[in-house]
Order: C-alpha cells, then sequence, then structure tokens
C-alpha cells in the first residue's frame, strides 16, 4: 500500500512467506498452475503505461503516479510523479533508486538484488509476478472450482495459505491469502479485471483491486494501467541510467541513505 511506506510494509507483511518443493525423482515435476502462469509473462517483450495506485487506510486516500517502461531483459525505468519524484531504472545489469532532491541513491548489481527490489524489478507491468514469484517451487493442492473459478489451486506456505483462482478463459481473476490450509480467516484478495490479451496464454489486467485486513483495519489498494502499450519498441535511451543521475552519488546499501526528507523542486 502506498499511504506509507508503513502500511506497504504491513501489506506486504501478510503475503510474504517462502517455501520450497521436496526434491523429486528423475523426472521433473509437472509445472503448477503458478509457475505457469508466472511463465506465460515470457512472452510480454515490452510494457509501456501510466499507472495511478490510490491507497485507503483509516479513512486517508493517497495517490501515486507513475509513469513505467519495461523491457525484456532486466531494463526497466519508473518515474514516480507525485506525491514525491523518485526515478528508478534498470539497465540489463545494475539498479538504481533516487529520491528527487537528495544527494544520494541506491545502486546495485542486477544479480545481487534481494527480496522486494528484486520481486519488483523482475515483474512485468500489469501482471500478477509480485505475488506469483513467491509461488515458485511451492506444492500445489487442488481445490473445487466454482462457477465463477473453475479452476482453483492452494498453495500452504510457512505463515499463509494462498489460493489462485482463474475464470473461464484461464485468466487468473483473483488470489487471496488465509491464515490457514482451512482457509476460514481471510487476510487479504487480490482481483484482476479489464484484461488485455497478448498471447492465448498470457493476458495483463489493466486494473488490480487489493484489500487486506489488519484486526480493526482495511487497507485497500486499487491499481490502473492506463495507456498500456505491449511488445511496441521502446527507446533505448530510457534506460541509459547516466543520463538521468549526473550528479547523484549512489551507495551500496539503502540502509546508508541519509534519513533527510528529500527537497522537491517547485514547478
Amino acid at each position: 500500500m502506498r499511504v506509507s511506506l508503513r502500511y506497504r510494509q504491513l501489506f506486504i507483511a501478510v503475503l510474504v512467506a517462502t517455501g520450497l518443493l521436496g526434491a523429486g525423482a528423475a523426472q521433473a515435476a509437472e509445472p503448477t498452475l503458478a509457475e505457469k502462469l508466472c511463465s506465460s509473462y515470457t512472452q510480454v517483450e515490452s510494457v509501456s503505461c501510466r499507472v495511478r495506485k490510490t491507497s485507503e487506510v483509516d479513512g486517508k486516500t493517497a495517490t501515486l503516479l507513475s509513469q513505467v517502461y519495461y523491457q525484456r531483459p532486466d531494463r526497466m525505468h519508473v518515474e514516480n510523479i507525485a506525491p514525491f519524484r523518485r526515478r528508478i531504472i534498470a539497465d540489463g545489469r545494475q539498479f538504481y533508486y533516487h529520491v528527487e532532491g537528495m544527494d544520494q541513491g541506491f545502486s546495485c548489481p542486477l544479480n545481487k538484488l534481494e527480496g522486494e527490489w528484486s520481486i519488483m524489478q523482475k515483474s512485468v507491468p500489469g501482471s500478477a509476478m509480485e505475488h506469483l514469484l513467491r509461488l515458485q517451487g511451492v506444492p500445489e493442492i487442488m481445490l473445487d472450482g466454482t462457477s465463477e473459478y473453475p479452476v482453483r489451486r492452494g498453495y500452504a506456505r510457512e505463515r499463509v495459505f494462498v489460493v489462485l483462482a482463474c475464470d473461464s478463459e484461464g485468466r487468473l481473476a483473483r488470489i487471496e491469502f488465509f491464515k490457514t490450509p482451512e482457509m476460514k480467516n481471510l487476510t487479504a484478495r487480490v482481483e484482476y479485471n479489464d484484461f488485455r490479451k497478448v498471447a492465448d496464454t498470457c493476458w495483463l489486467a489493466g486494473l488490480q483491486q487489493g484489500t487486506a485486513y489488519f484486526g480493526a483495519n482495511t487497507v485497500r489498494e486499487t491499481r490502473r494501467f492506463d495507456n498500456l502499450v505491449i511488445n511496441k519498441p521502446i527507446t533505448a535511451g530510457l534506460f541509459d541510467a547516466a543520463a538521468f543521475f549526473p550528479q547523484v552519488d549512489f551507495v551500496d546499501d539503502i540502509g546508508k541513505l541519509t534519513n533527510e526528507l528529500p527537497k522537491q523542486k517547485s514547478k
């Protein structure tokens, strides 16, 4: 969520846990639904779009506006326009993060990027990869389908049970998060709509709506991906970090960044 970094971390905390698939015998196991869906996004070579992310918690609403460019392999450019101006670039080898008005930024080789940073860098805009990447290698459980979601699969991780639900066209339409496999305590849900077809087995969702429950608090997040342009050329200069960070001192540990709030330039 983007009401604050704290709420974003809380939302992610509900969703994050890791599981490992036990070693099989001689033959490789059949890919799970989560793995097939995640793999389907390799059909996306490039994406450019405008993203509006609105978060609501405790009666307060905040909106993050971004222009996003993605190009396979490992190239990304995110320009956050509001509430703070910041820029994220991955040039195929190196990752860069900088908030306008700060003297320092964070940079790291892509092969050393970890955690949420790595998930973000790998995720195709409009996809469900931020959740599916966490399910790679996790055994799946067959669940009964419904009229709305004929295909459903469950994944038991250390602190959360995840349910993927696909519609009649095979599109991932809902992800639910429960505390246990009994599915009695729903902790979060993400719904996908306004699909844009890339190929017969690949869709991007122009509208993603998430809800997370923290005791008495409910956090809601809506992401709209406007002006989606898929698999069209993107100007190479957008991934040239030197052109956008001419006087920024980059550190290799985000914890080394100063805590001073950035001074935004008036426009």
